[in-house]
């Protein structure tokens, strides 16, 4: 077997093991998150926008995803509650 198969026959982690079977939103997330992304959530809640999901990247602050009602746009939260464009999202993200 060369190189070259065994790295396309190499098992890509699931989600779900990445995670470490943690949800895609953690259950006490309203007190993870700032007074002010609580504000911006909000707002944005009303527009139809909801939490898609939260990644915990070790050592650093939580990435608040966003999502539109269609699933075509998302956003990251900041922590001072501003929102921008989010493109690094997999498909695999989504399950």
């Amino acid at each position: 077997m060369s190189a070259v198969e065994s790295i396309n026959n190499a098992r890509v982690p699931s989600v779900a093991e990445r995670r470490m079977r943690m949800p895609p939103i953690p259950d006490d997330f309203f007190s993870l998150i700032t007074n002010e992304q609580r504000i911006a959530l909000n707002q944005k809640q009303q527009s139809g926008w909801f939490v898609k999901f939260v990644r915990r990247p070790l050592f650093q602050p939580l990435e608040v995803v966003l999502s539109n009602p269609d699933g075509s746009e998302f956003l990251m939260l900041e922590n001072n509650g501003v929102t921008r464009p989010f493109f690094n999202v997999r498909s695999d993200d989504l399950r």
